[in-house]
């Protein structure tokens, strides 16, 4: 028995010998930290994807389970309230043999950005937002640094212009309510003249004293005789409607000197011949041109008919690829006729905005083509100055093909100048001695005009030698912003430095004449020769800044004004 009691306590104790103690648990630790800068709501965090808490206030804060040491966390907002933005700092790590507290939860009140587009830009503008001064530079989106909260009045104003022009902001102030991306700003060319400037250099001509048609000589490449109509402008290349030697002159950029010499010749073989042409090379007394950067269109007057050039002519001999007011170039097409495919001595063209626009004198009307044609004797789409394609008659506002005793807000009596923005429309309404405008771009046939200038009402015709008076408005061009207008009976050209939205409002500065209440052809009034600063029934003008090019027709010279 004593045996057996021994061999029994000696296997307990081996027994006891080989038994393991259990691990220990793994050791646990909480995360957290603080918020601050919270109001308005709850904010909720989640730790790891899985474990969520929610807070309503500032303070500490702690998730519920712990995690073993050495787990890695990762802190993340889930919620906030409706106007904070709330961010985590050192939210993400591992568990290192402590709770984790160093977690840091910053709430702010929720900002929204301010931006928009520019459009028209070419230089450098500065945009003013509060304290910030934003410096643009390029066309298209720009996003002011500074954000606003919810319900924050703003107003963003032009600190500072771009040289040579004047740029307008749309949409400039309200309430903050979310993201502002509809601020616009939109530049113009603007340009500083005064009062009977000088112009700085003459084309036509070898001097500003002489005014002999074809520099009293025989014609070549820098003489000119009876310009009329607007030039062009694009991509380089200026050119001049040559009216009285049918053709067009054209010129690698604005000259820089007196009596400079075209590149090259459109409507005559050479620089030596004038003959009145027809066909696709021949030009009959041609006015106002027009170009949208990439094409040309020439008012071809004598020929009654408009042609367009699908690229830019750059050499003698290019040749327009369409027409319009004829069936083809055929010259025994060249008619004239008043319907919705005919034209009849058109003096004006504009050709932008997809648009293609022609002041059709002769017929009394404005014909519309809303987008640009693409087949010879295209239909225009729109007619503006009577009531259908088939009624021809100035001054009639029914329609009756019988002349009114007075015109109107719709009538139009021998129209040679056209413009528009895509937007608003002008015409030179040049035998009712005024300018019409209309504010929205038309969409009705013989739609009235909004604003009249040379006016004081749509009733009435007569000239006035005054700031708000013409005589024989002959074309117009604008910037968007300032007017230009060639009185051509008064020897003037008038500007406006807003488009006027008033009847009769008074001009702001004239070229050609020392004031208003003149209309001298030569300087001294006394004297016989023209200068740098007369005019002789100026008929076209052009905007290319930093130059306002001028068809002086009875100097047979072209005036180059430059903005100081």
């Amino acid at each position: 028995m004593r045996i057996g009691r021994l061999g029994l306590l000696s296997l307990a104790t081996l027994v006891a010998a080989c038994r393991e103690e259990p691990p220990a648990p793994p050791a646990t630790y909480r995360v957290g930290g603080s918020i601050t800068g919270l109001s308005g709501g709850n904010l909720t965090l989640q730790l790891n994807g899985q474990q969520s808490l929610t807070r309503g206030a500032d303070g500490p804060f702690s998730f519920e389970t712990p995690l073993e040491d050495q787990s890695s966390y990762s802190v993340t907002v889930t919620a906030t309230p409706p106007e904070q933005d709330c961010t985590v700092e050192g939210g993400t790590g591992k568990v290192a043999g402590a709770d984790v507290s160093s977690v840091q939860v910053r709430c702010a009140t929720k900002t929204y950005t301010l931006g928009g587009t520019v459009e028209g830009l070419r230089g450098t503008l500065g945009l003013s937002l509060g304290n910030e001064t934003l410096q643009v530079t390029t066309n298209g989106g720009f996003t002011f640094t500074t954000k606003l909260p919810r319900g924050s009045s703003y107003g963003v104003s032009v600190a500072t212009q771009p040289q040579g022009q004047r740029c307008t902001v749309s949409n400039g102030s309200g309430t903050v309510a979310g993201n502002v991306a509809d601020l616009a700003v939109r530049c113009h060319d603007w340009f500083t003249l005064d009062t009977f400037q000088a112009a700085s250099v003459v084309v036509g001509q070898g001097n500003f004293t002489s005014k002999a048609a074809d520099r009293g000589g025989t014609i070549g490449d820098s003489t000119l005789r009876n310009p009329v109509g607007n030039p062009a402008f694009a991509q380089g290349r200026l050119y001049v409607p040559d009216t009285g030697s049918n053709r067009v002159l054209g010129f690698n950029g604005v000259p820089a000197t007196h009596g400079a010499s075209a590149g090259f010749v459109l409507g005559q073989p050479d620089f030596s011949n004038f003959d009145t042409g027809s066909g696709q090379q021949g030009l009959g007394a041609p006015e106002g041109l027009s170009s949208d950067e990439t094409r040309l269109a020439v008012a071809d007057t004598r020929n009654s008919r408009v042609l367009l050039h699908t690229t830019l002519p750059a050499s003698t001999g290019a040749t327009p690829s369409l027409v319009l007011g004829q069936p083809g170039f055929d010259p025994g097409d060249r008619l004239p006729g008043c319907a919705r495919t005919s034209l009849s001595f058109p003096e004006d063209v504009f050709l932008g905005h997809g648009k293609l626009l022609v002041a059709d004198s002769s017929n009394n009307r404005v014909l519309v083509w809303n987008t640009l044609p693409a087949t010879n004797g295209a239909p225009a789409d729109l007619v503006l100055g009577q009531r259908s394609f088939t009624t021809c008659v100035e001054n009639d506002a029914n329609g009756d093909a019988v002349k009114d005793s007075t015109p109107g807000a719709t009538t139009l009596w021998n129209p040679t100048g056209v413009w528009t923005d895509g937007t608003r429309l002008v015409v030179a309404d040049s035998y009712n001695n005024r300018v019409l405008l209309w504010n929205q771009f038309p969409t009705t046939d013989g739609q009235p005009a909004d604003v009249v200038l040379g006016q004081a009402d749509f009733t009435s015709r007569a000239t006035a030698l005054t700031a708000t008076g013409m005589n024989t408005p002959y074309t117009v061009a604008s910037t968007g912003l300032q007017l230009f207008v060639t009185a051509s009976q008064q020897h003037r050209v008038l500007v406006w430095n807003t488009l006027p939205t008033l009847n009769g409002t008074p001009a702001d500065t004239v070229l050609g004449q020392a004031d208003f209440t003149h209309a001298d052809l030569n300087d001294p009034p006394t004297g016989t020769t023209p200068s740098g600063r007369t005019l002789n029934q100026p008929g076209g003008v052009l905007l290319t800044w930093p130059h306002v090019l001028v068809s002086d027709y009875g100097n047979n010279r072209v005036l180059v004004f430059t903005s100081r």
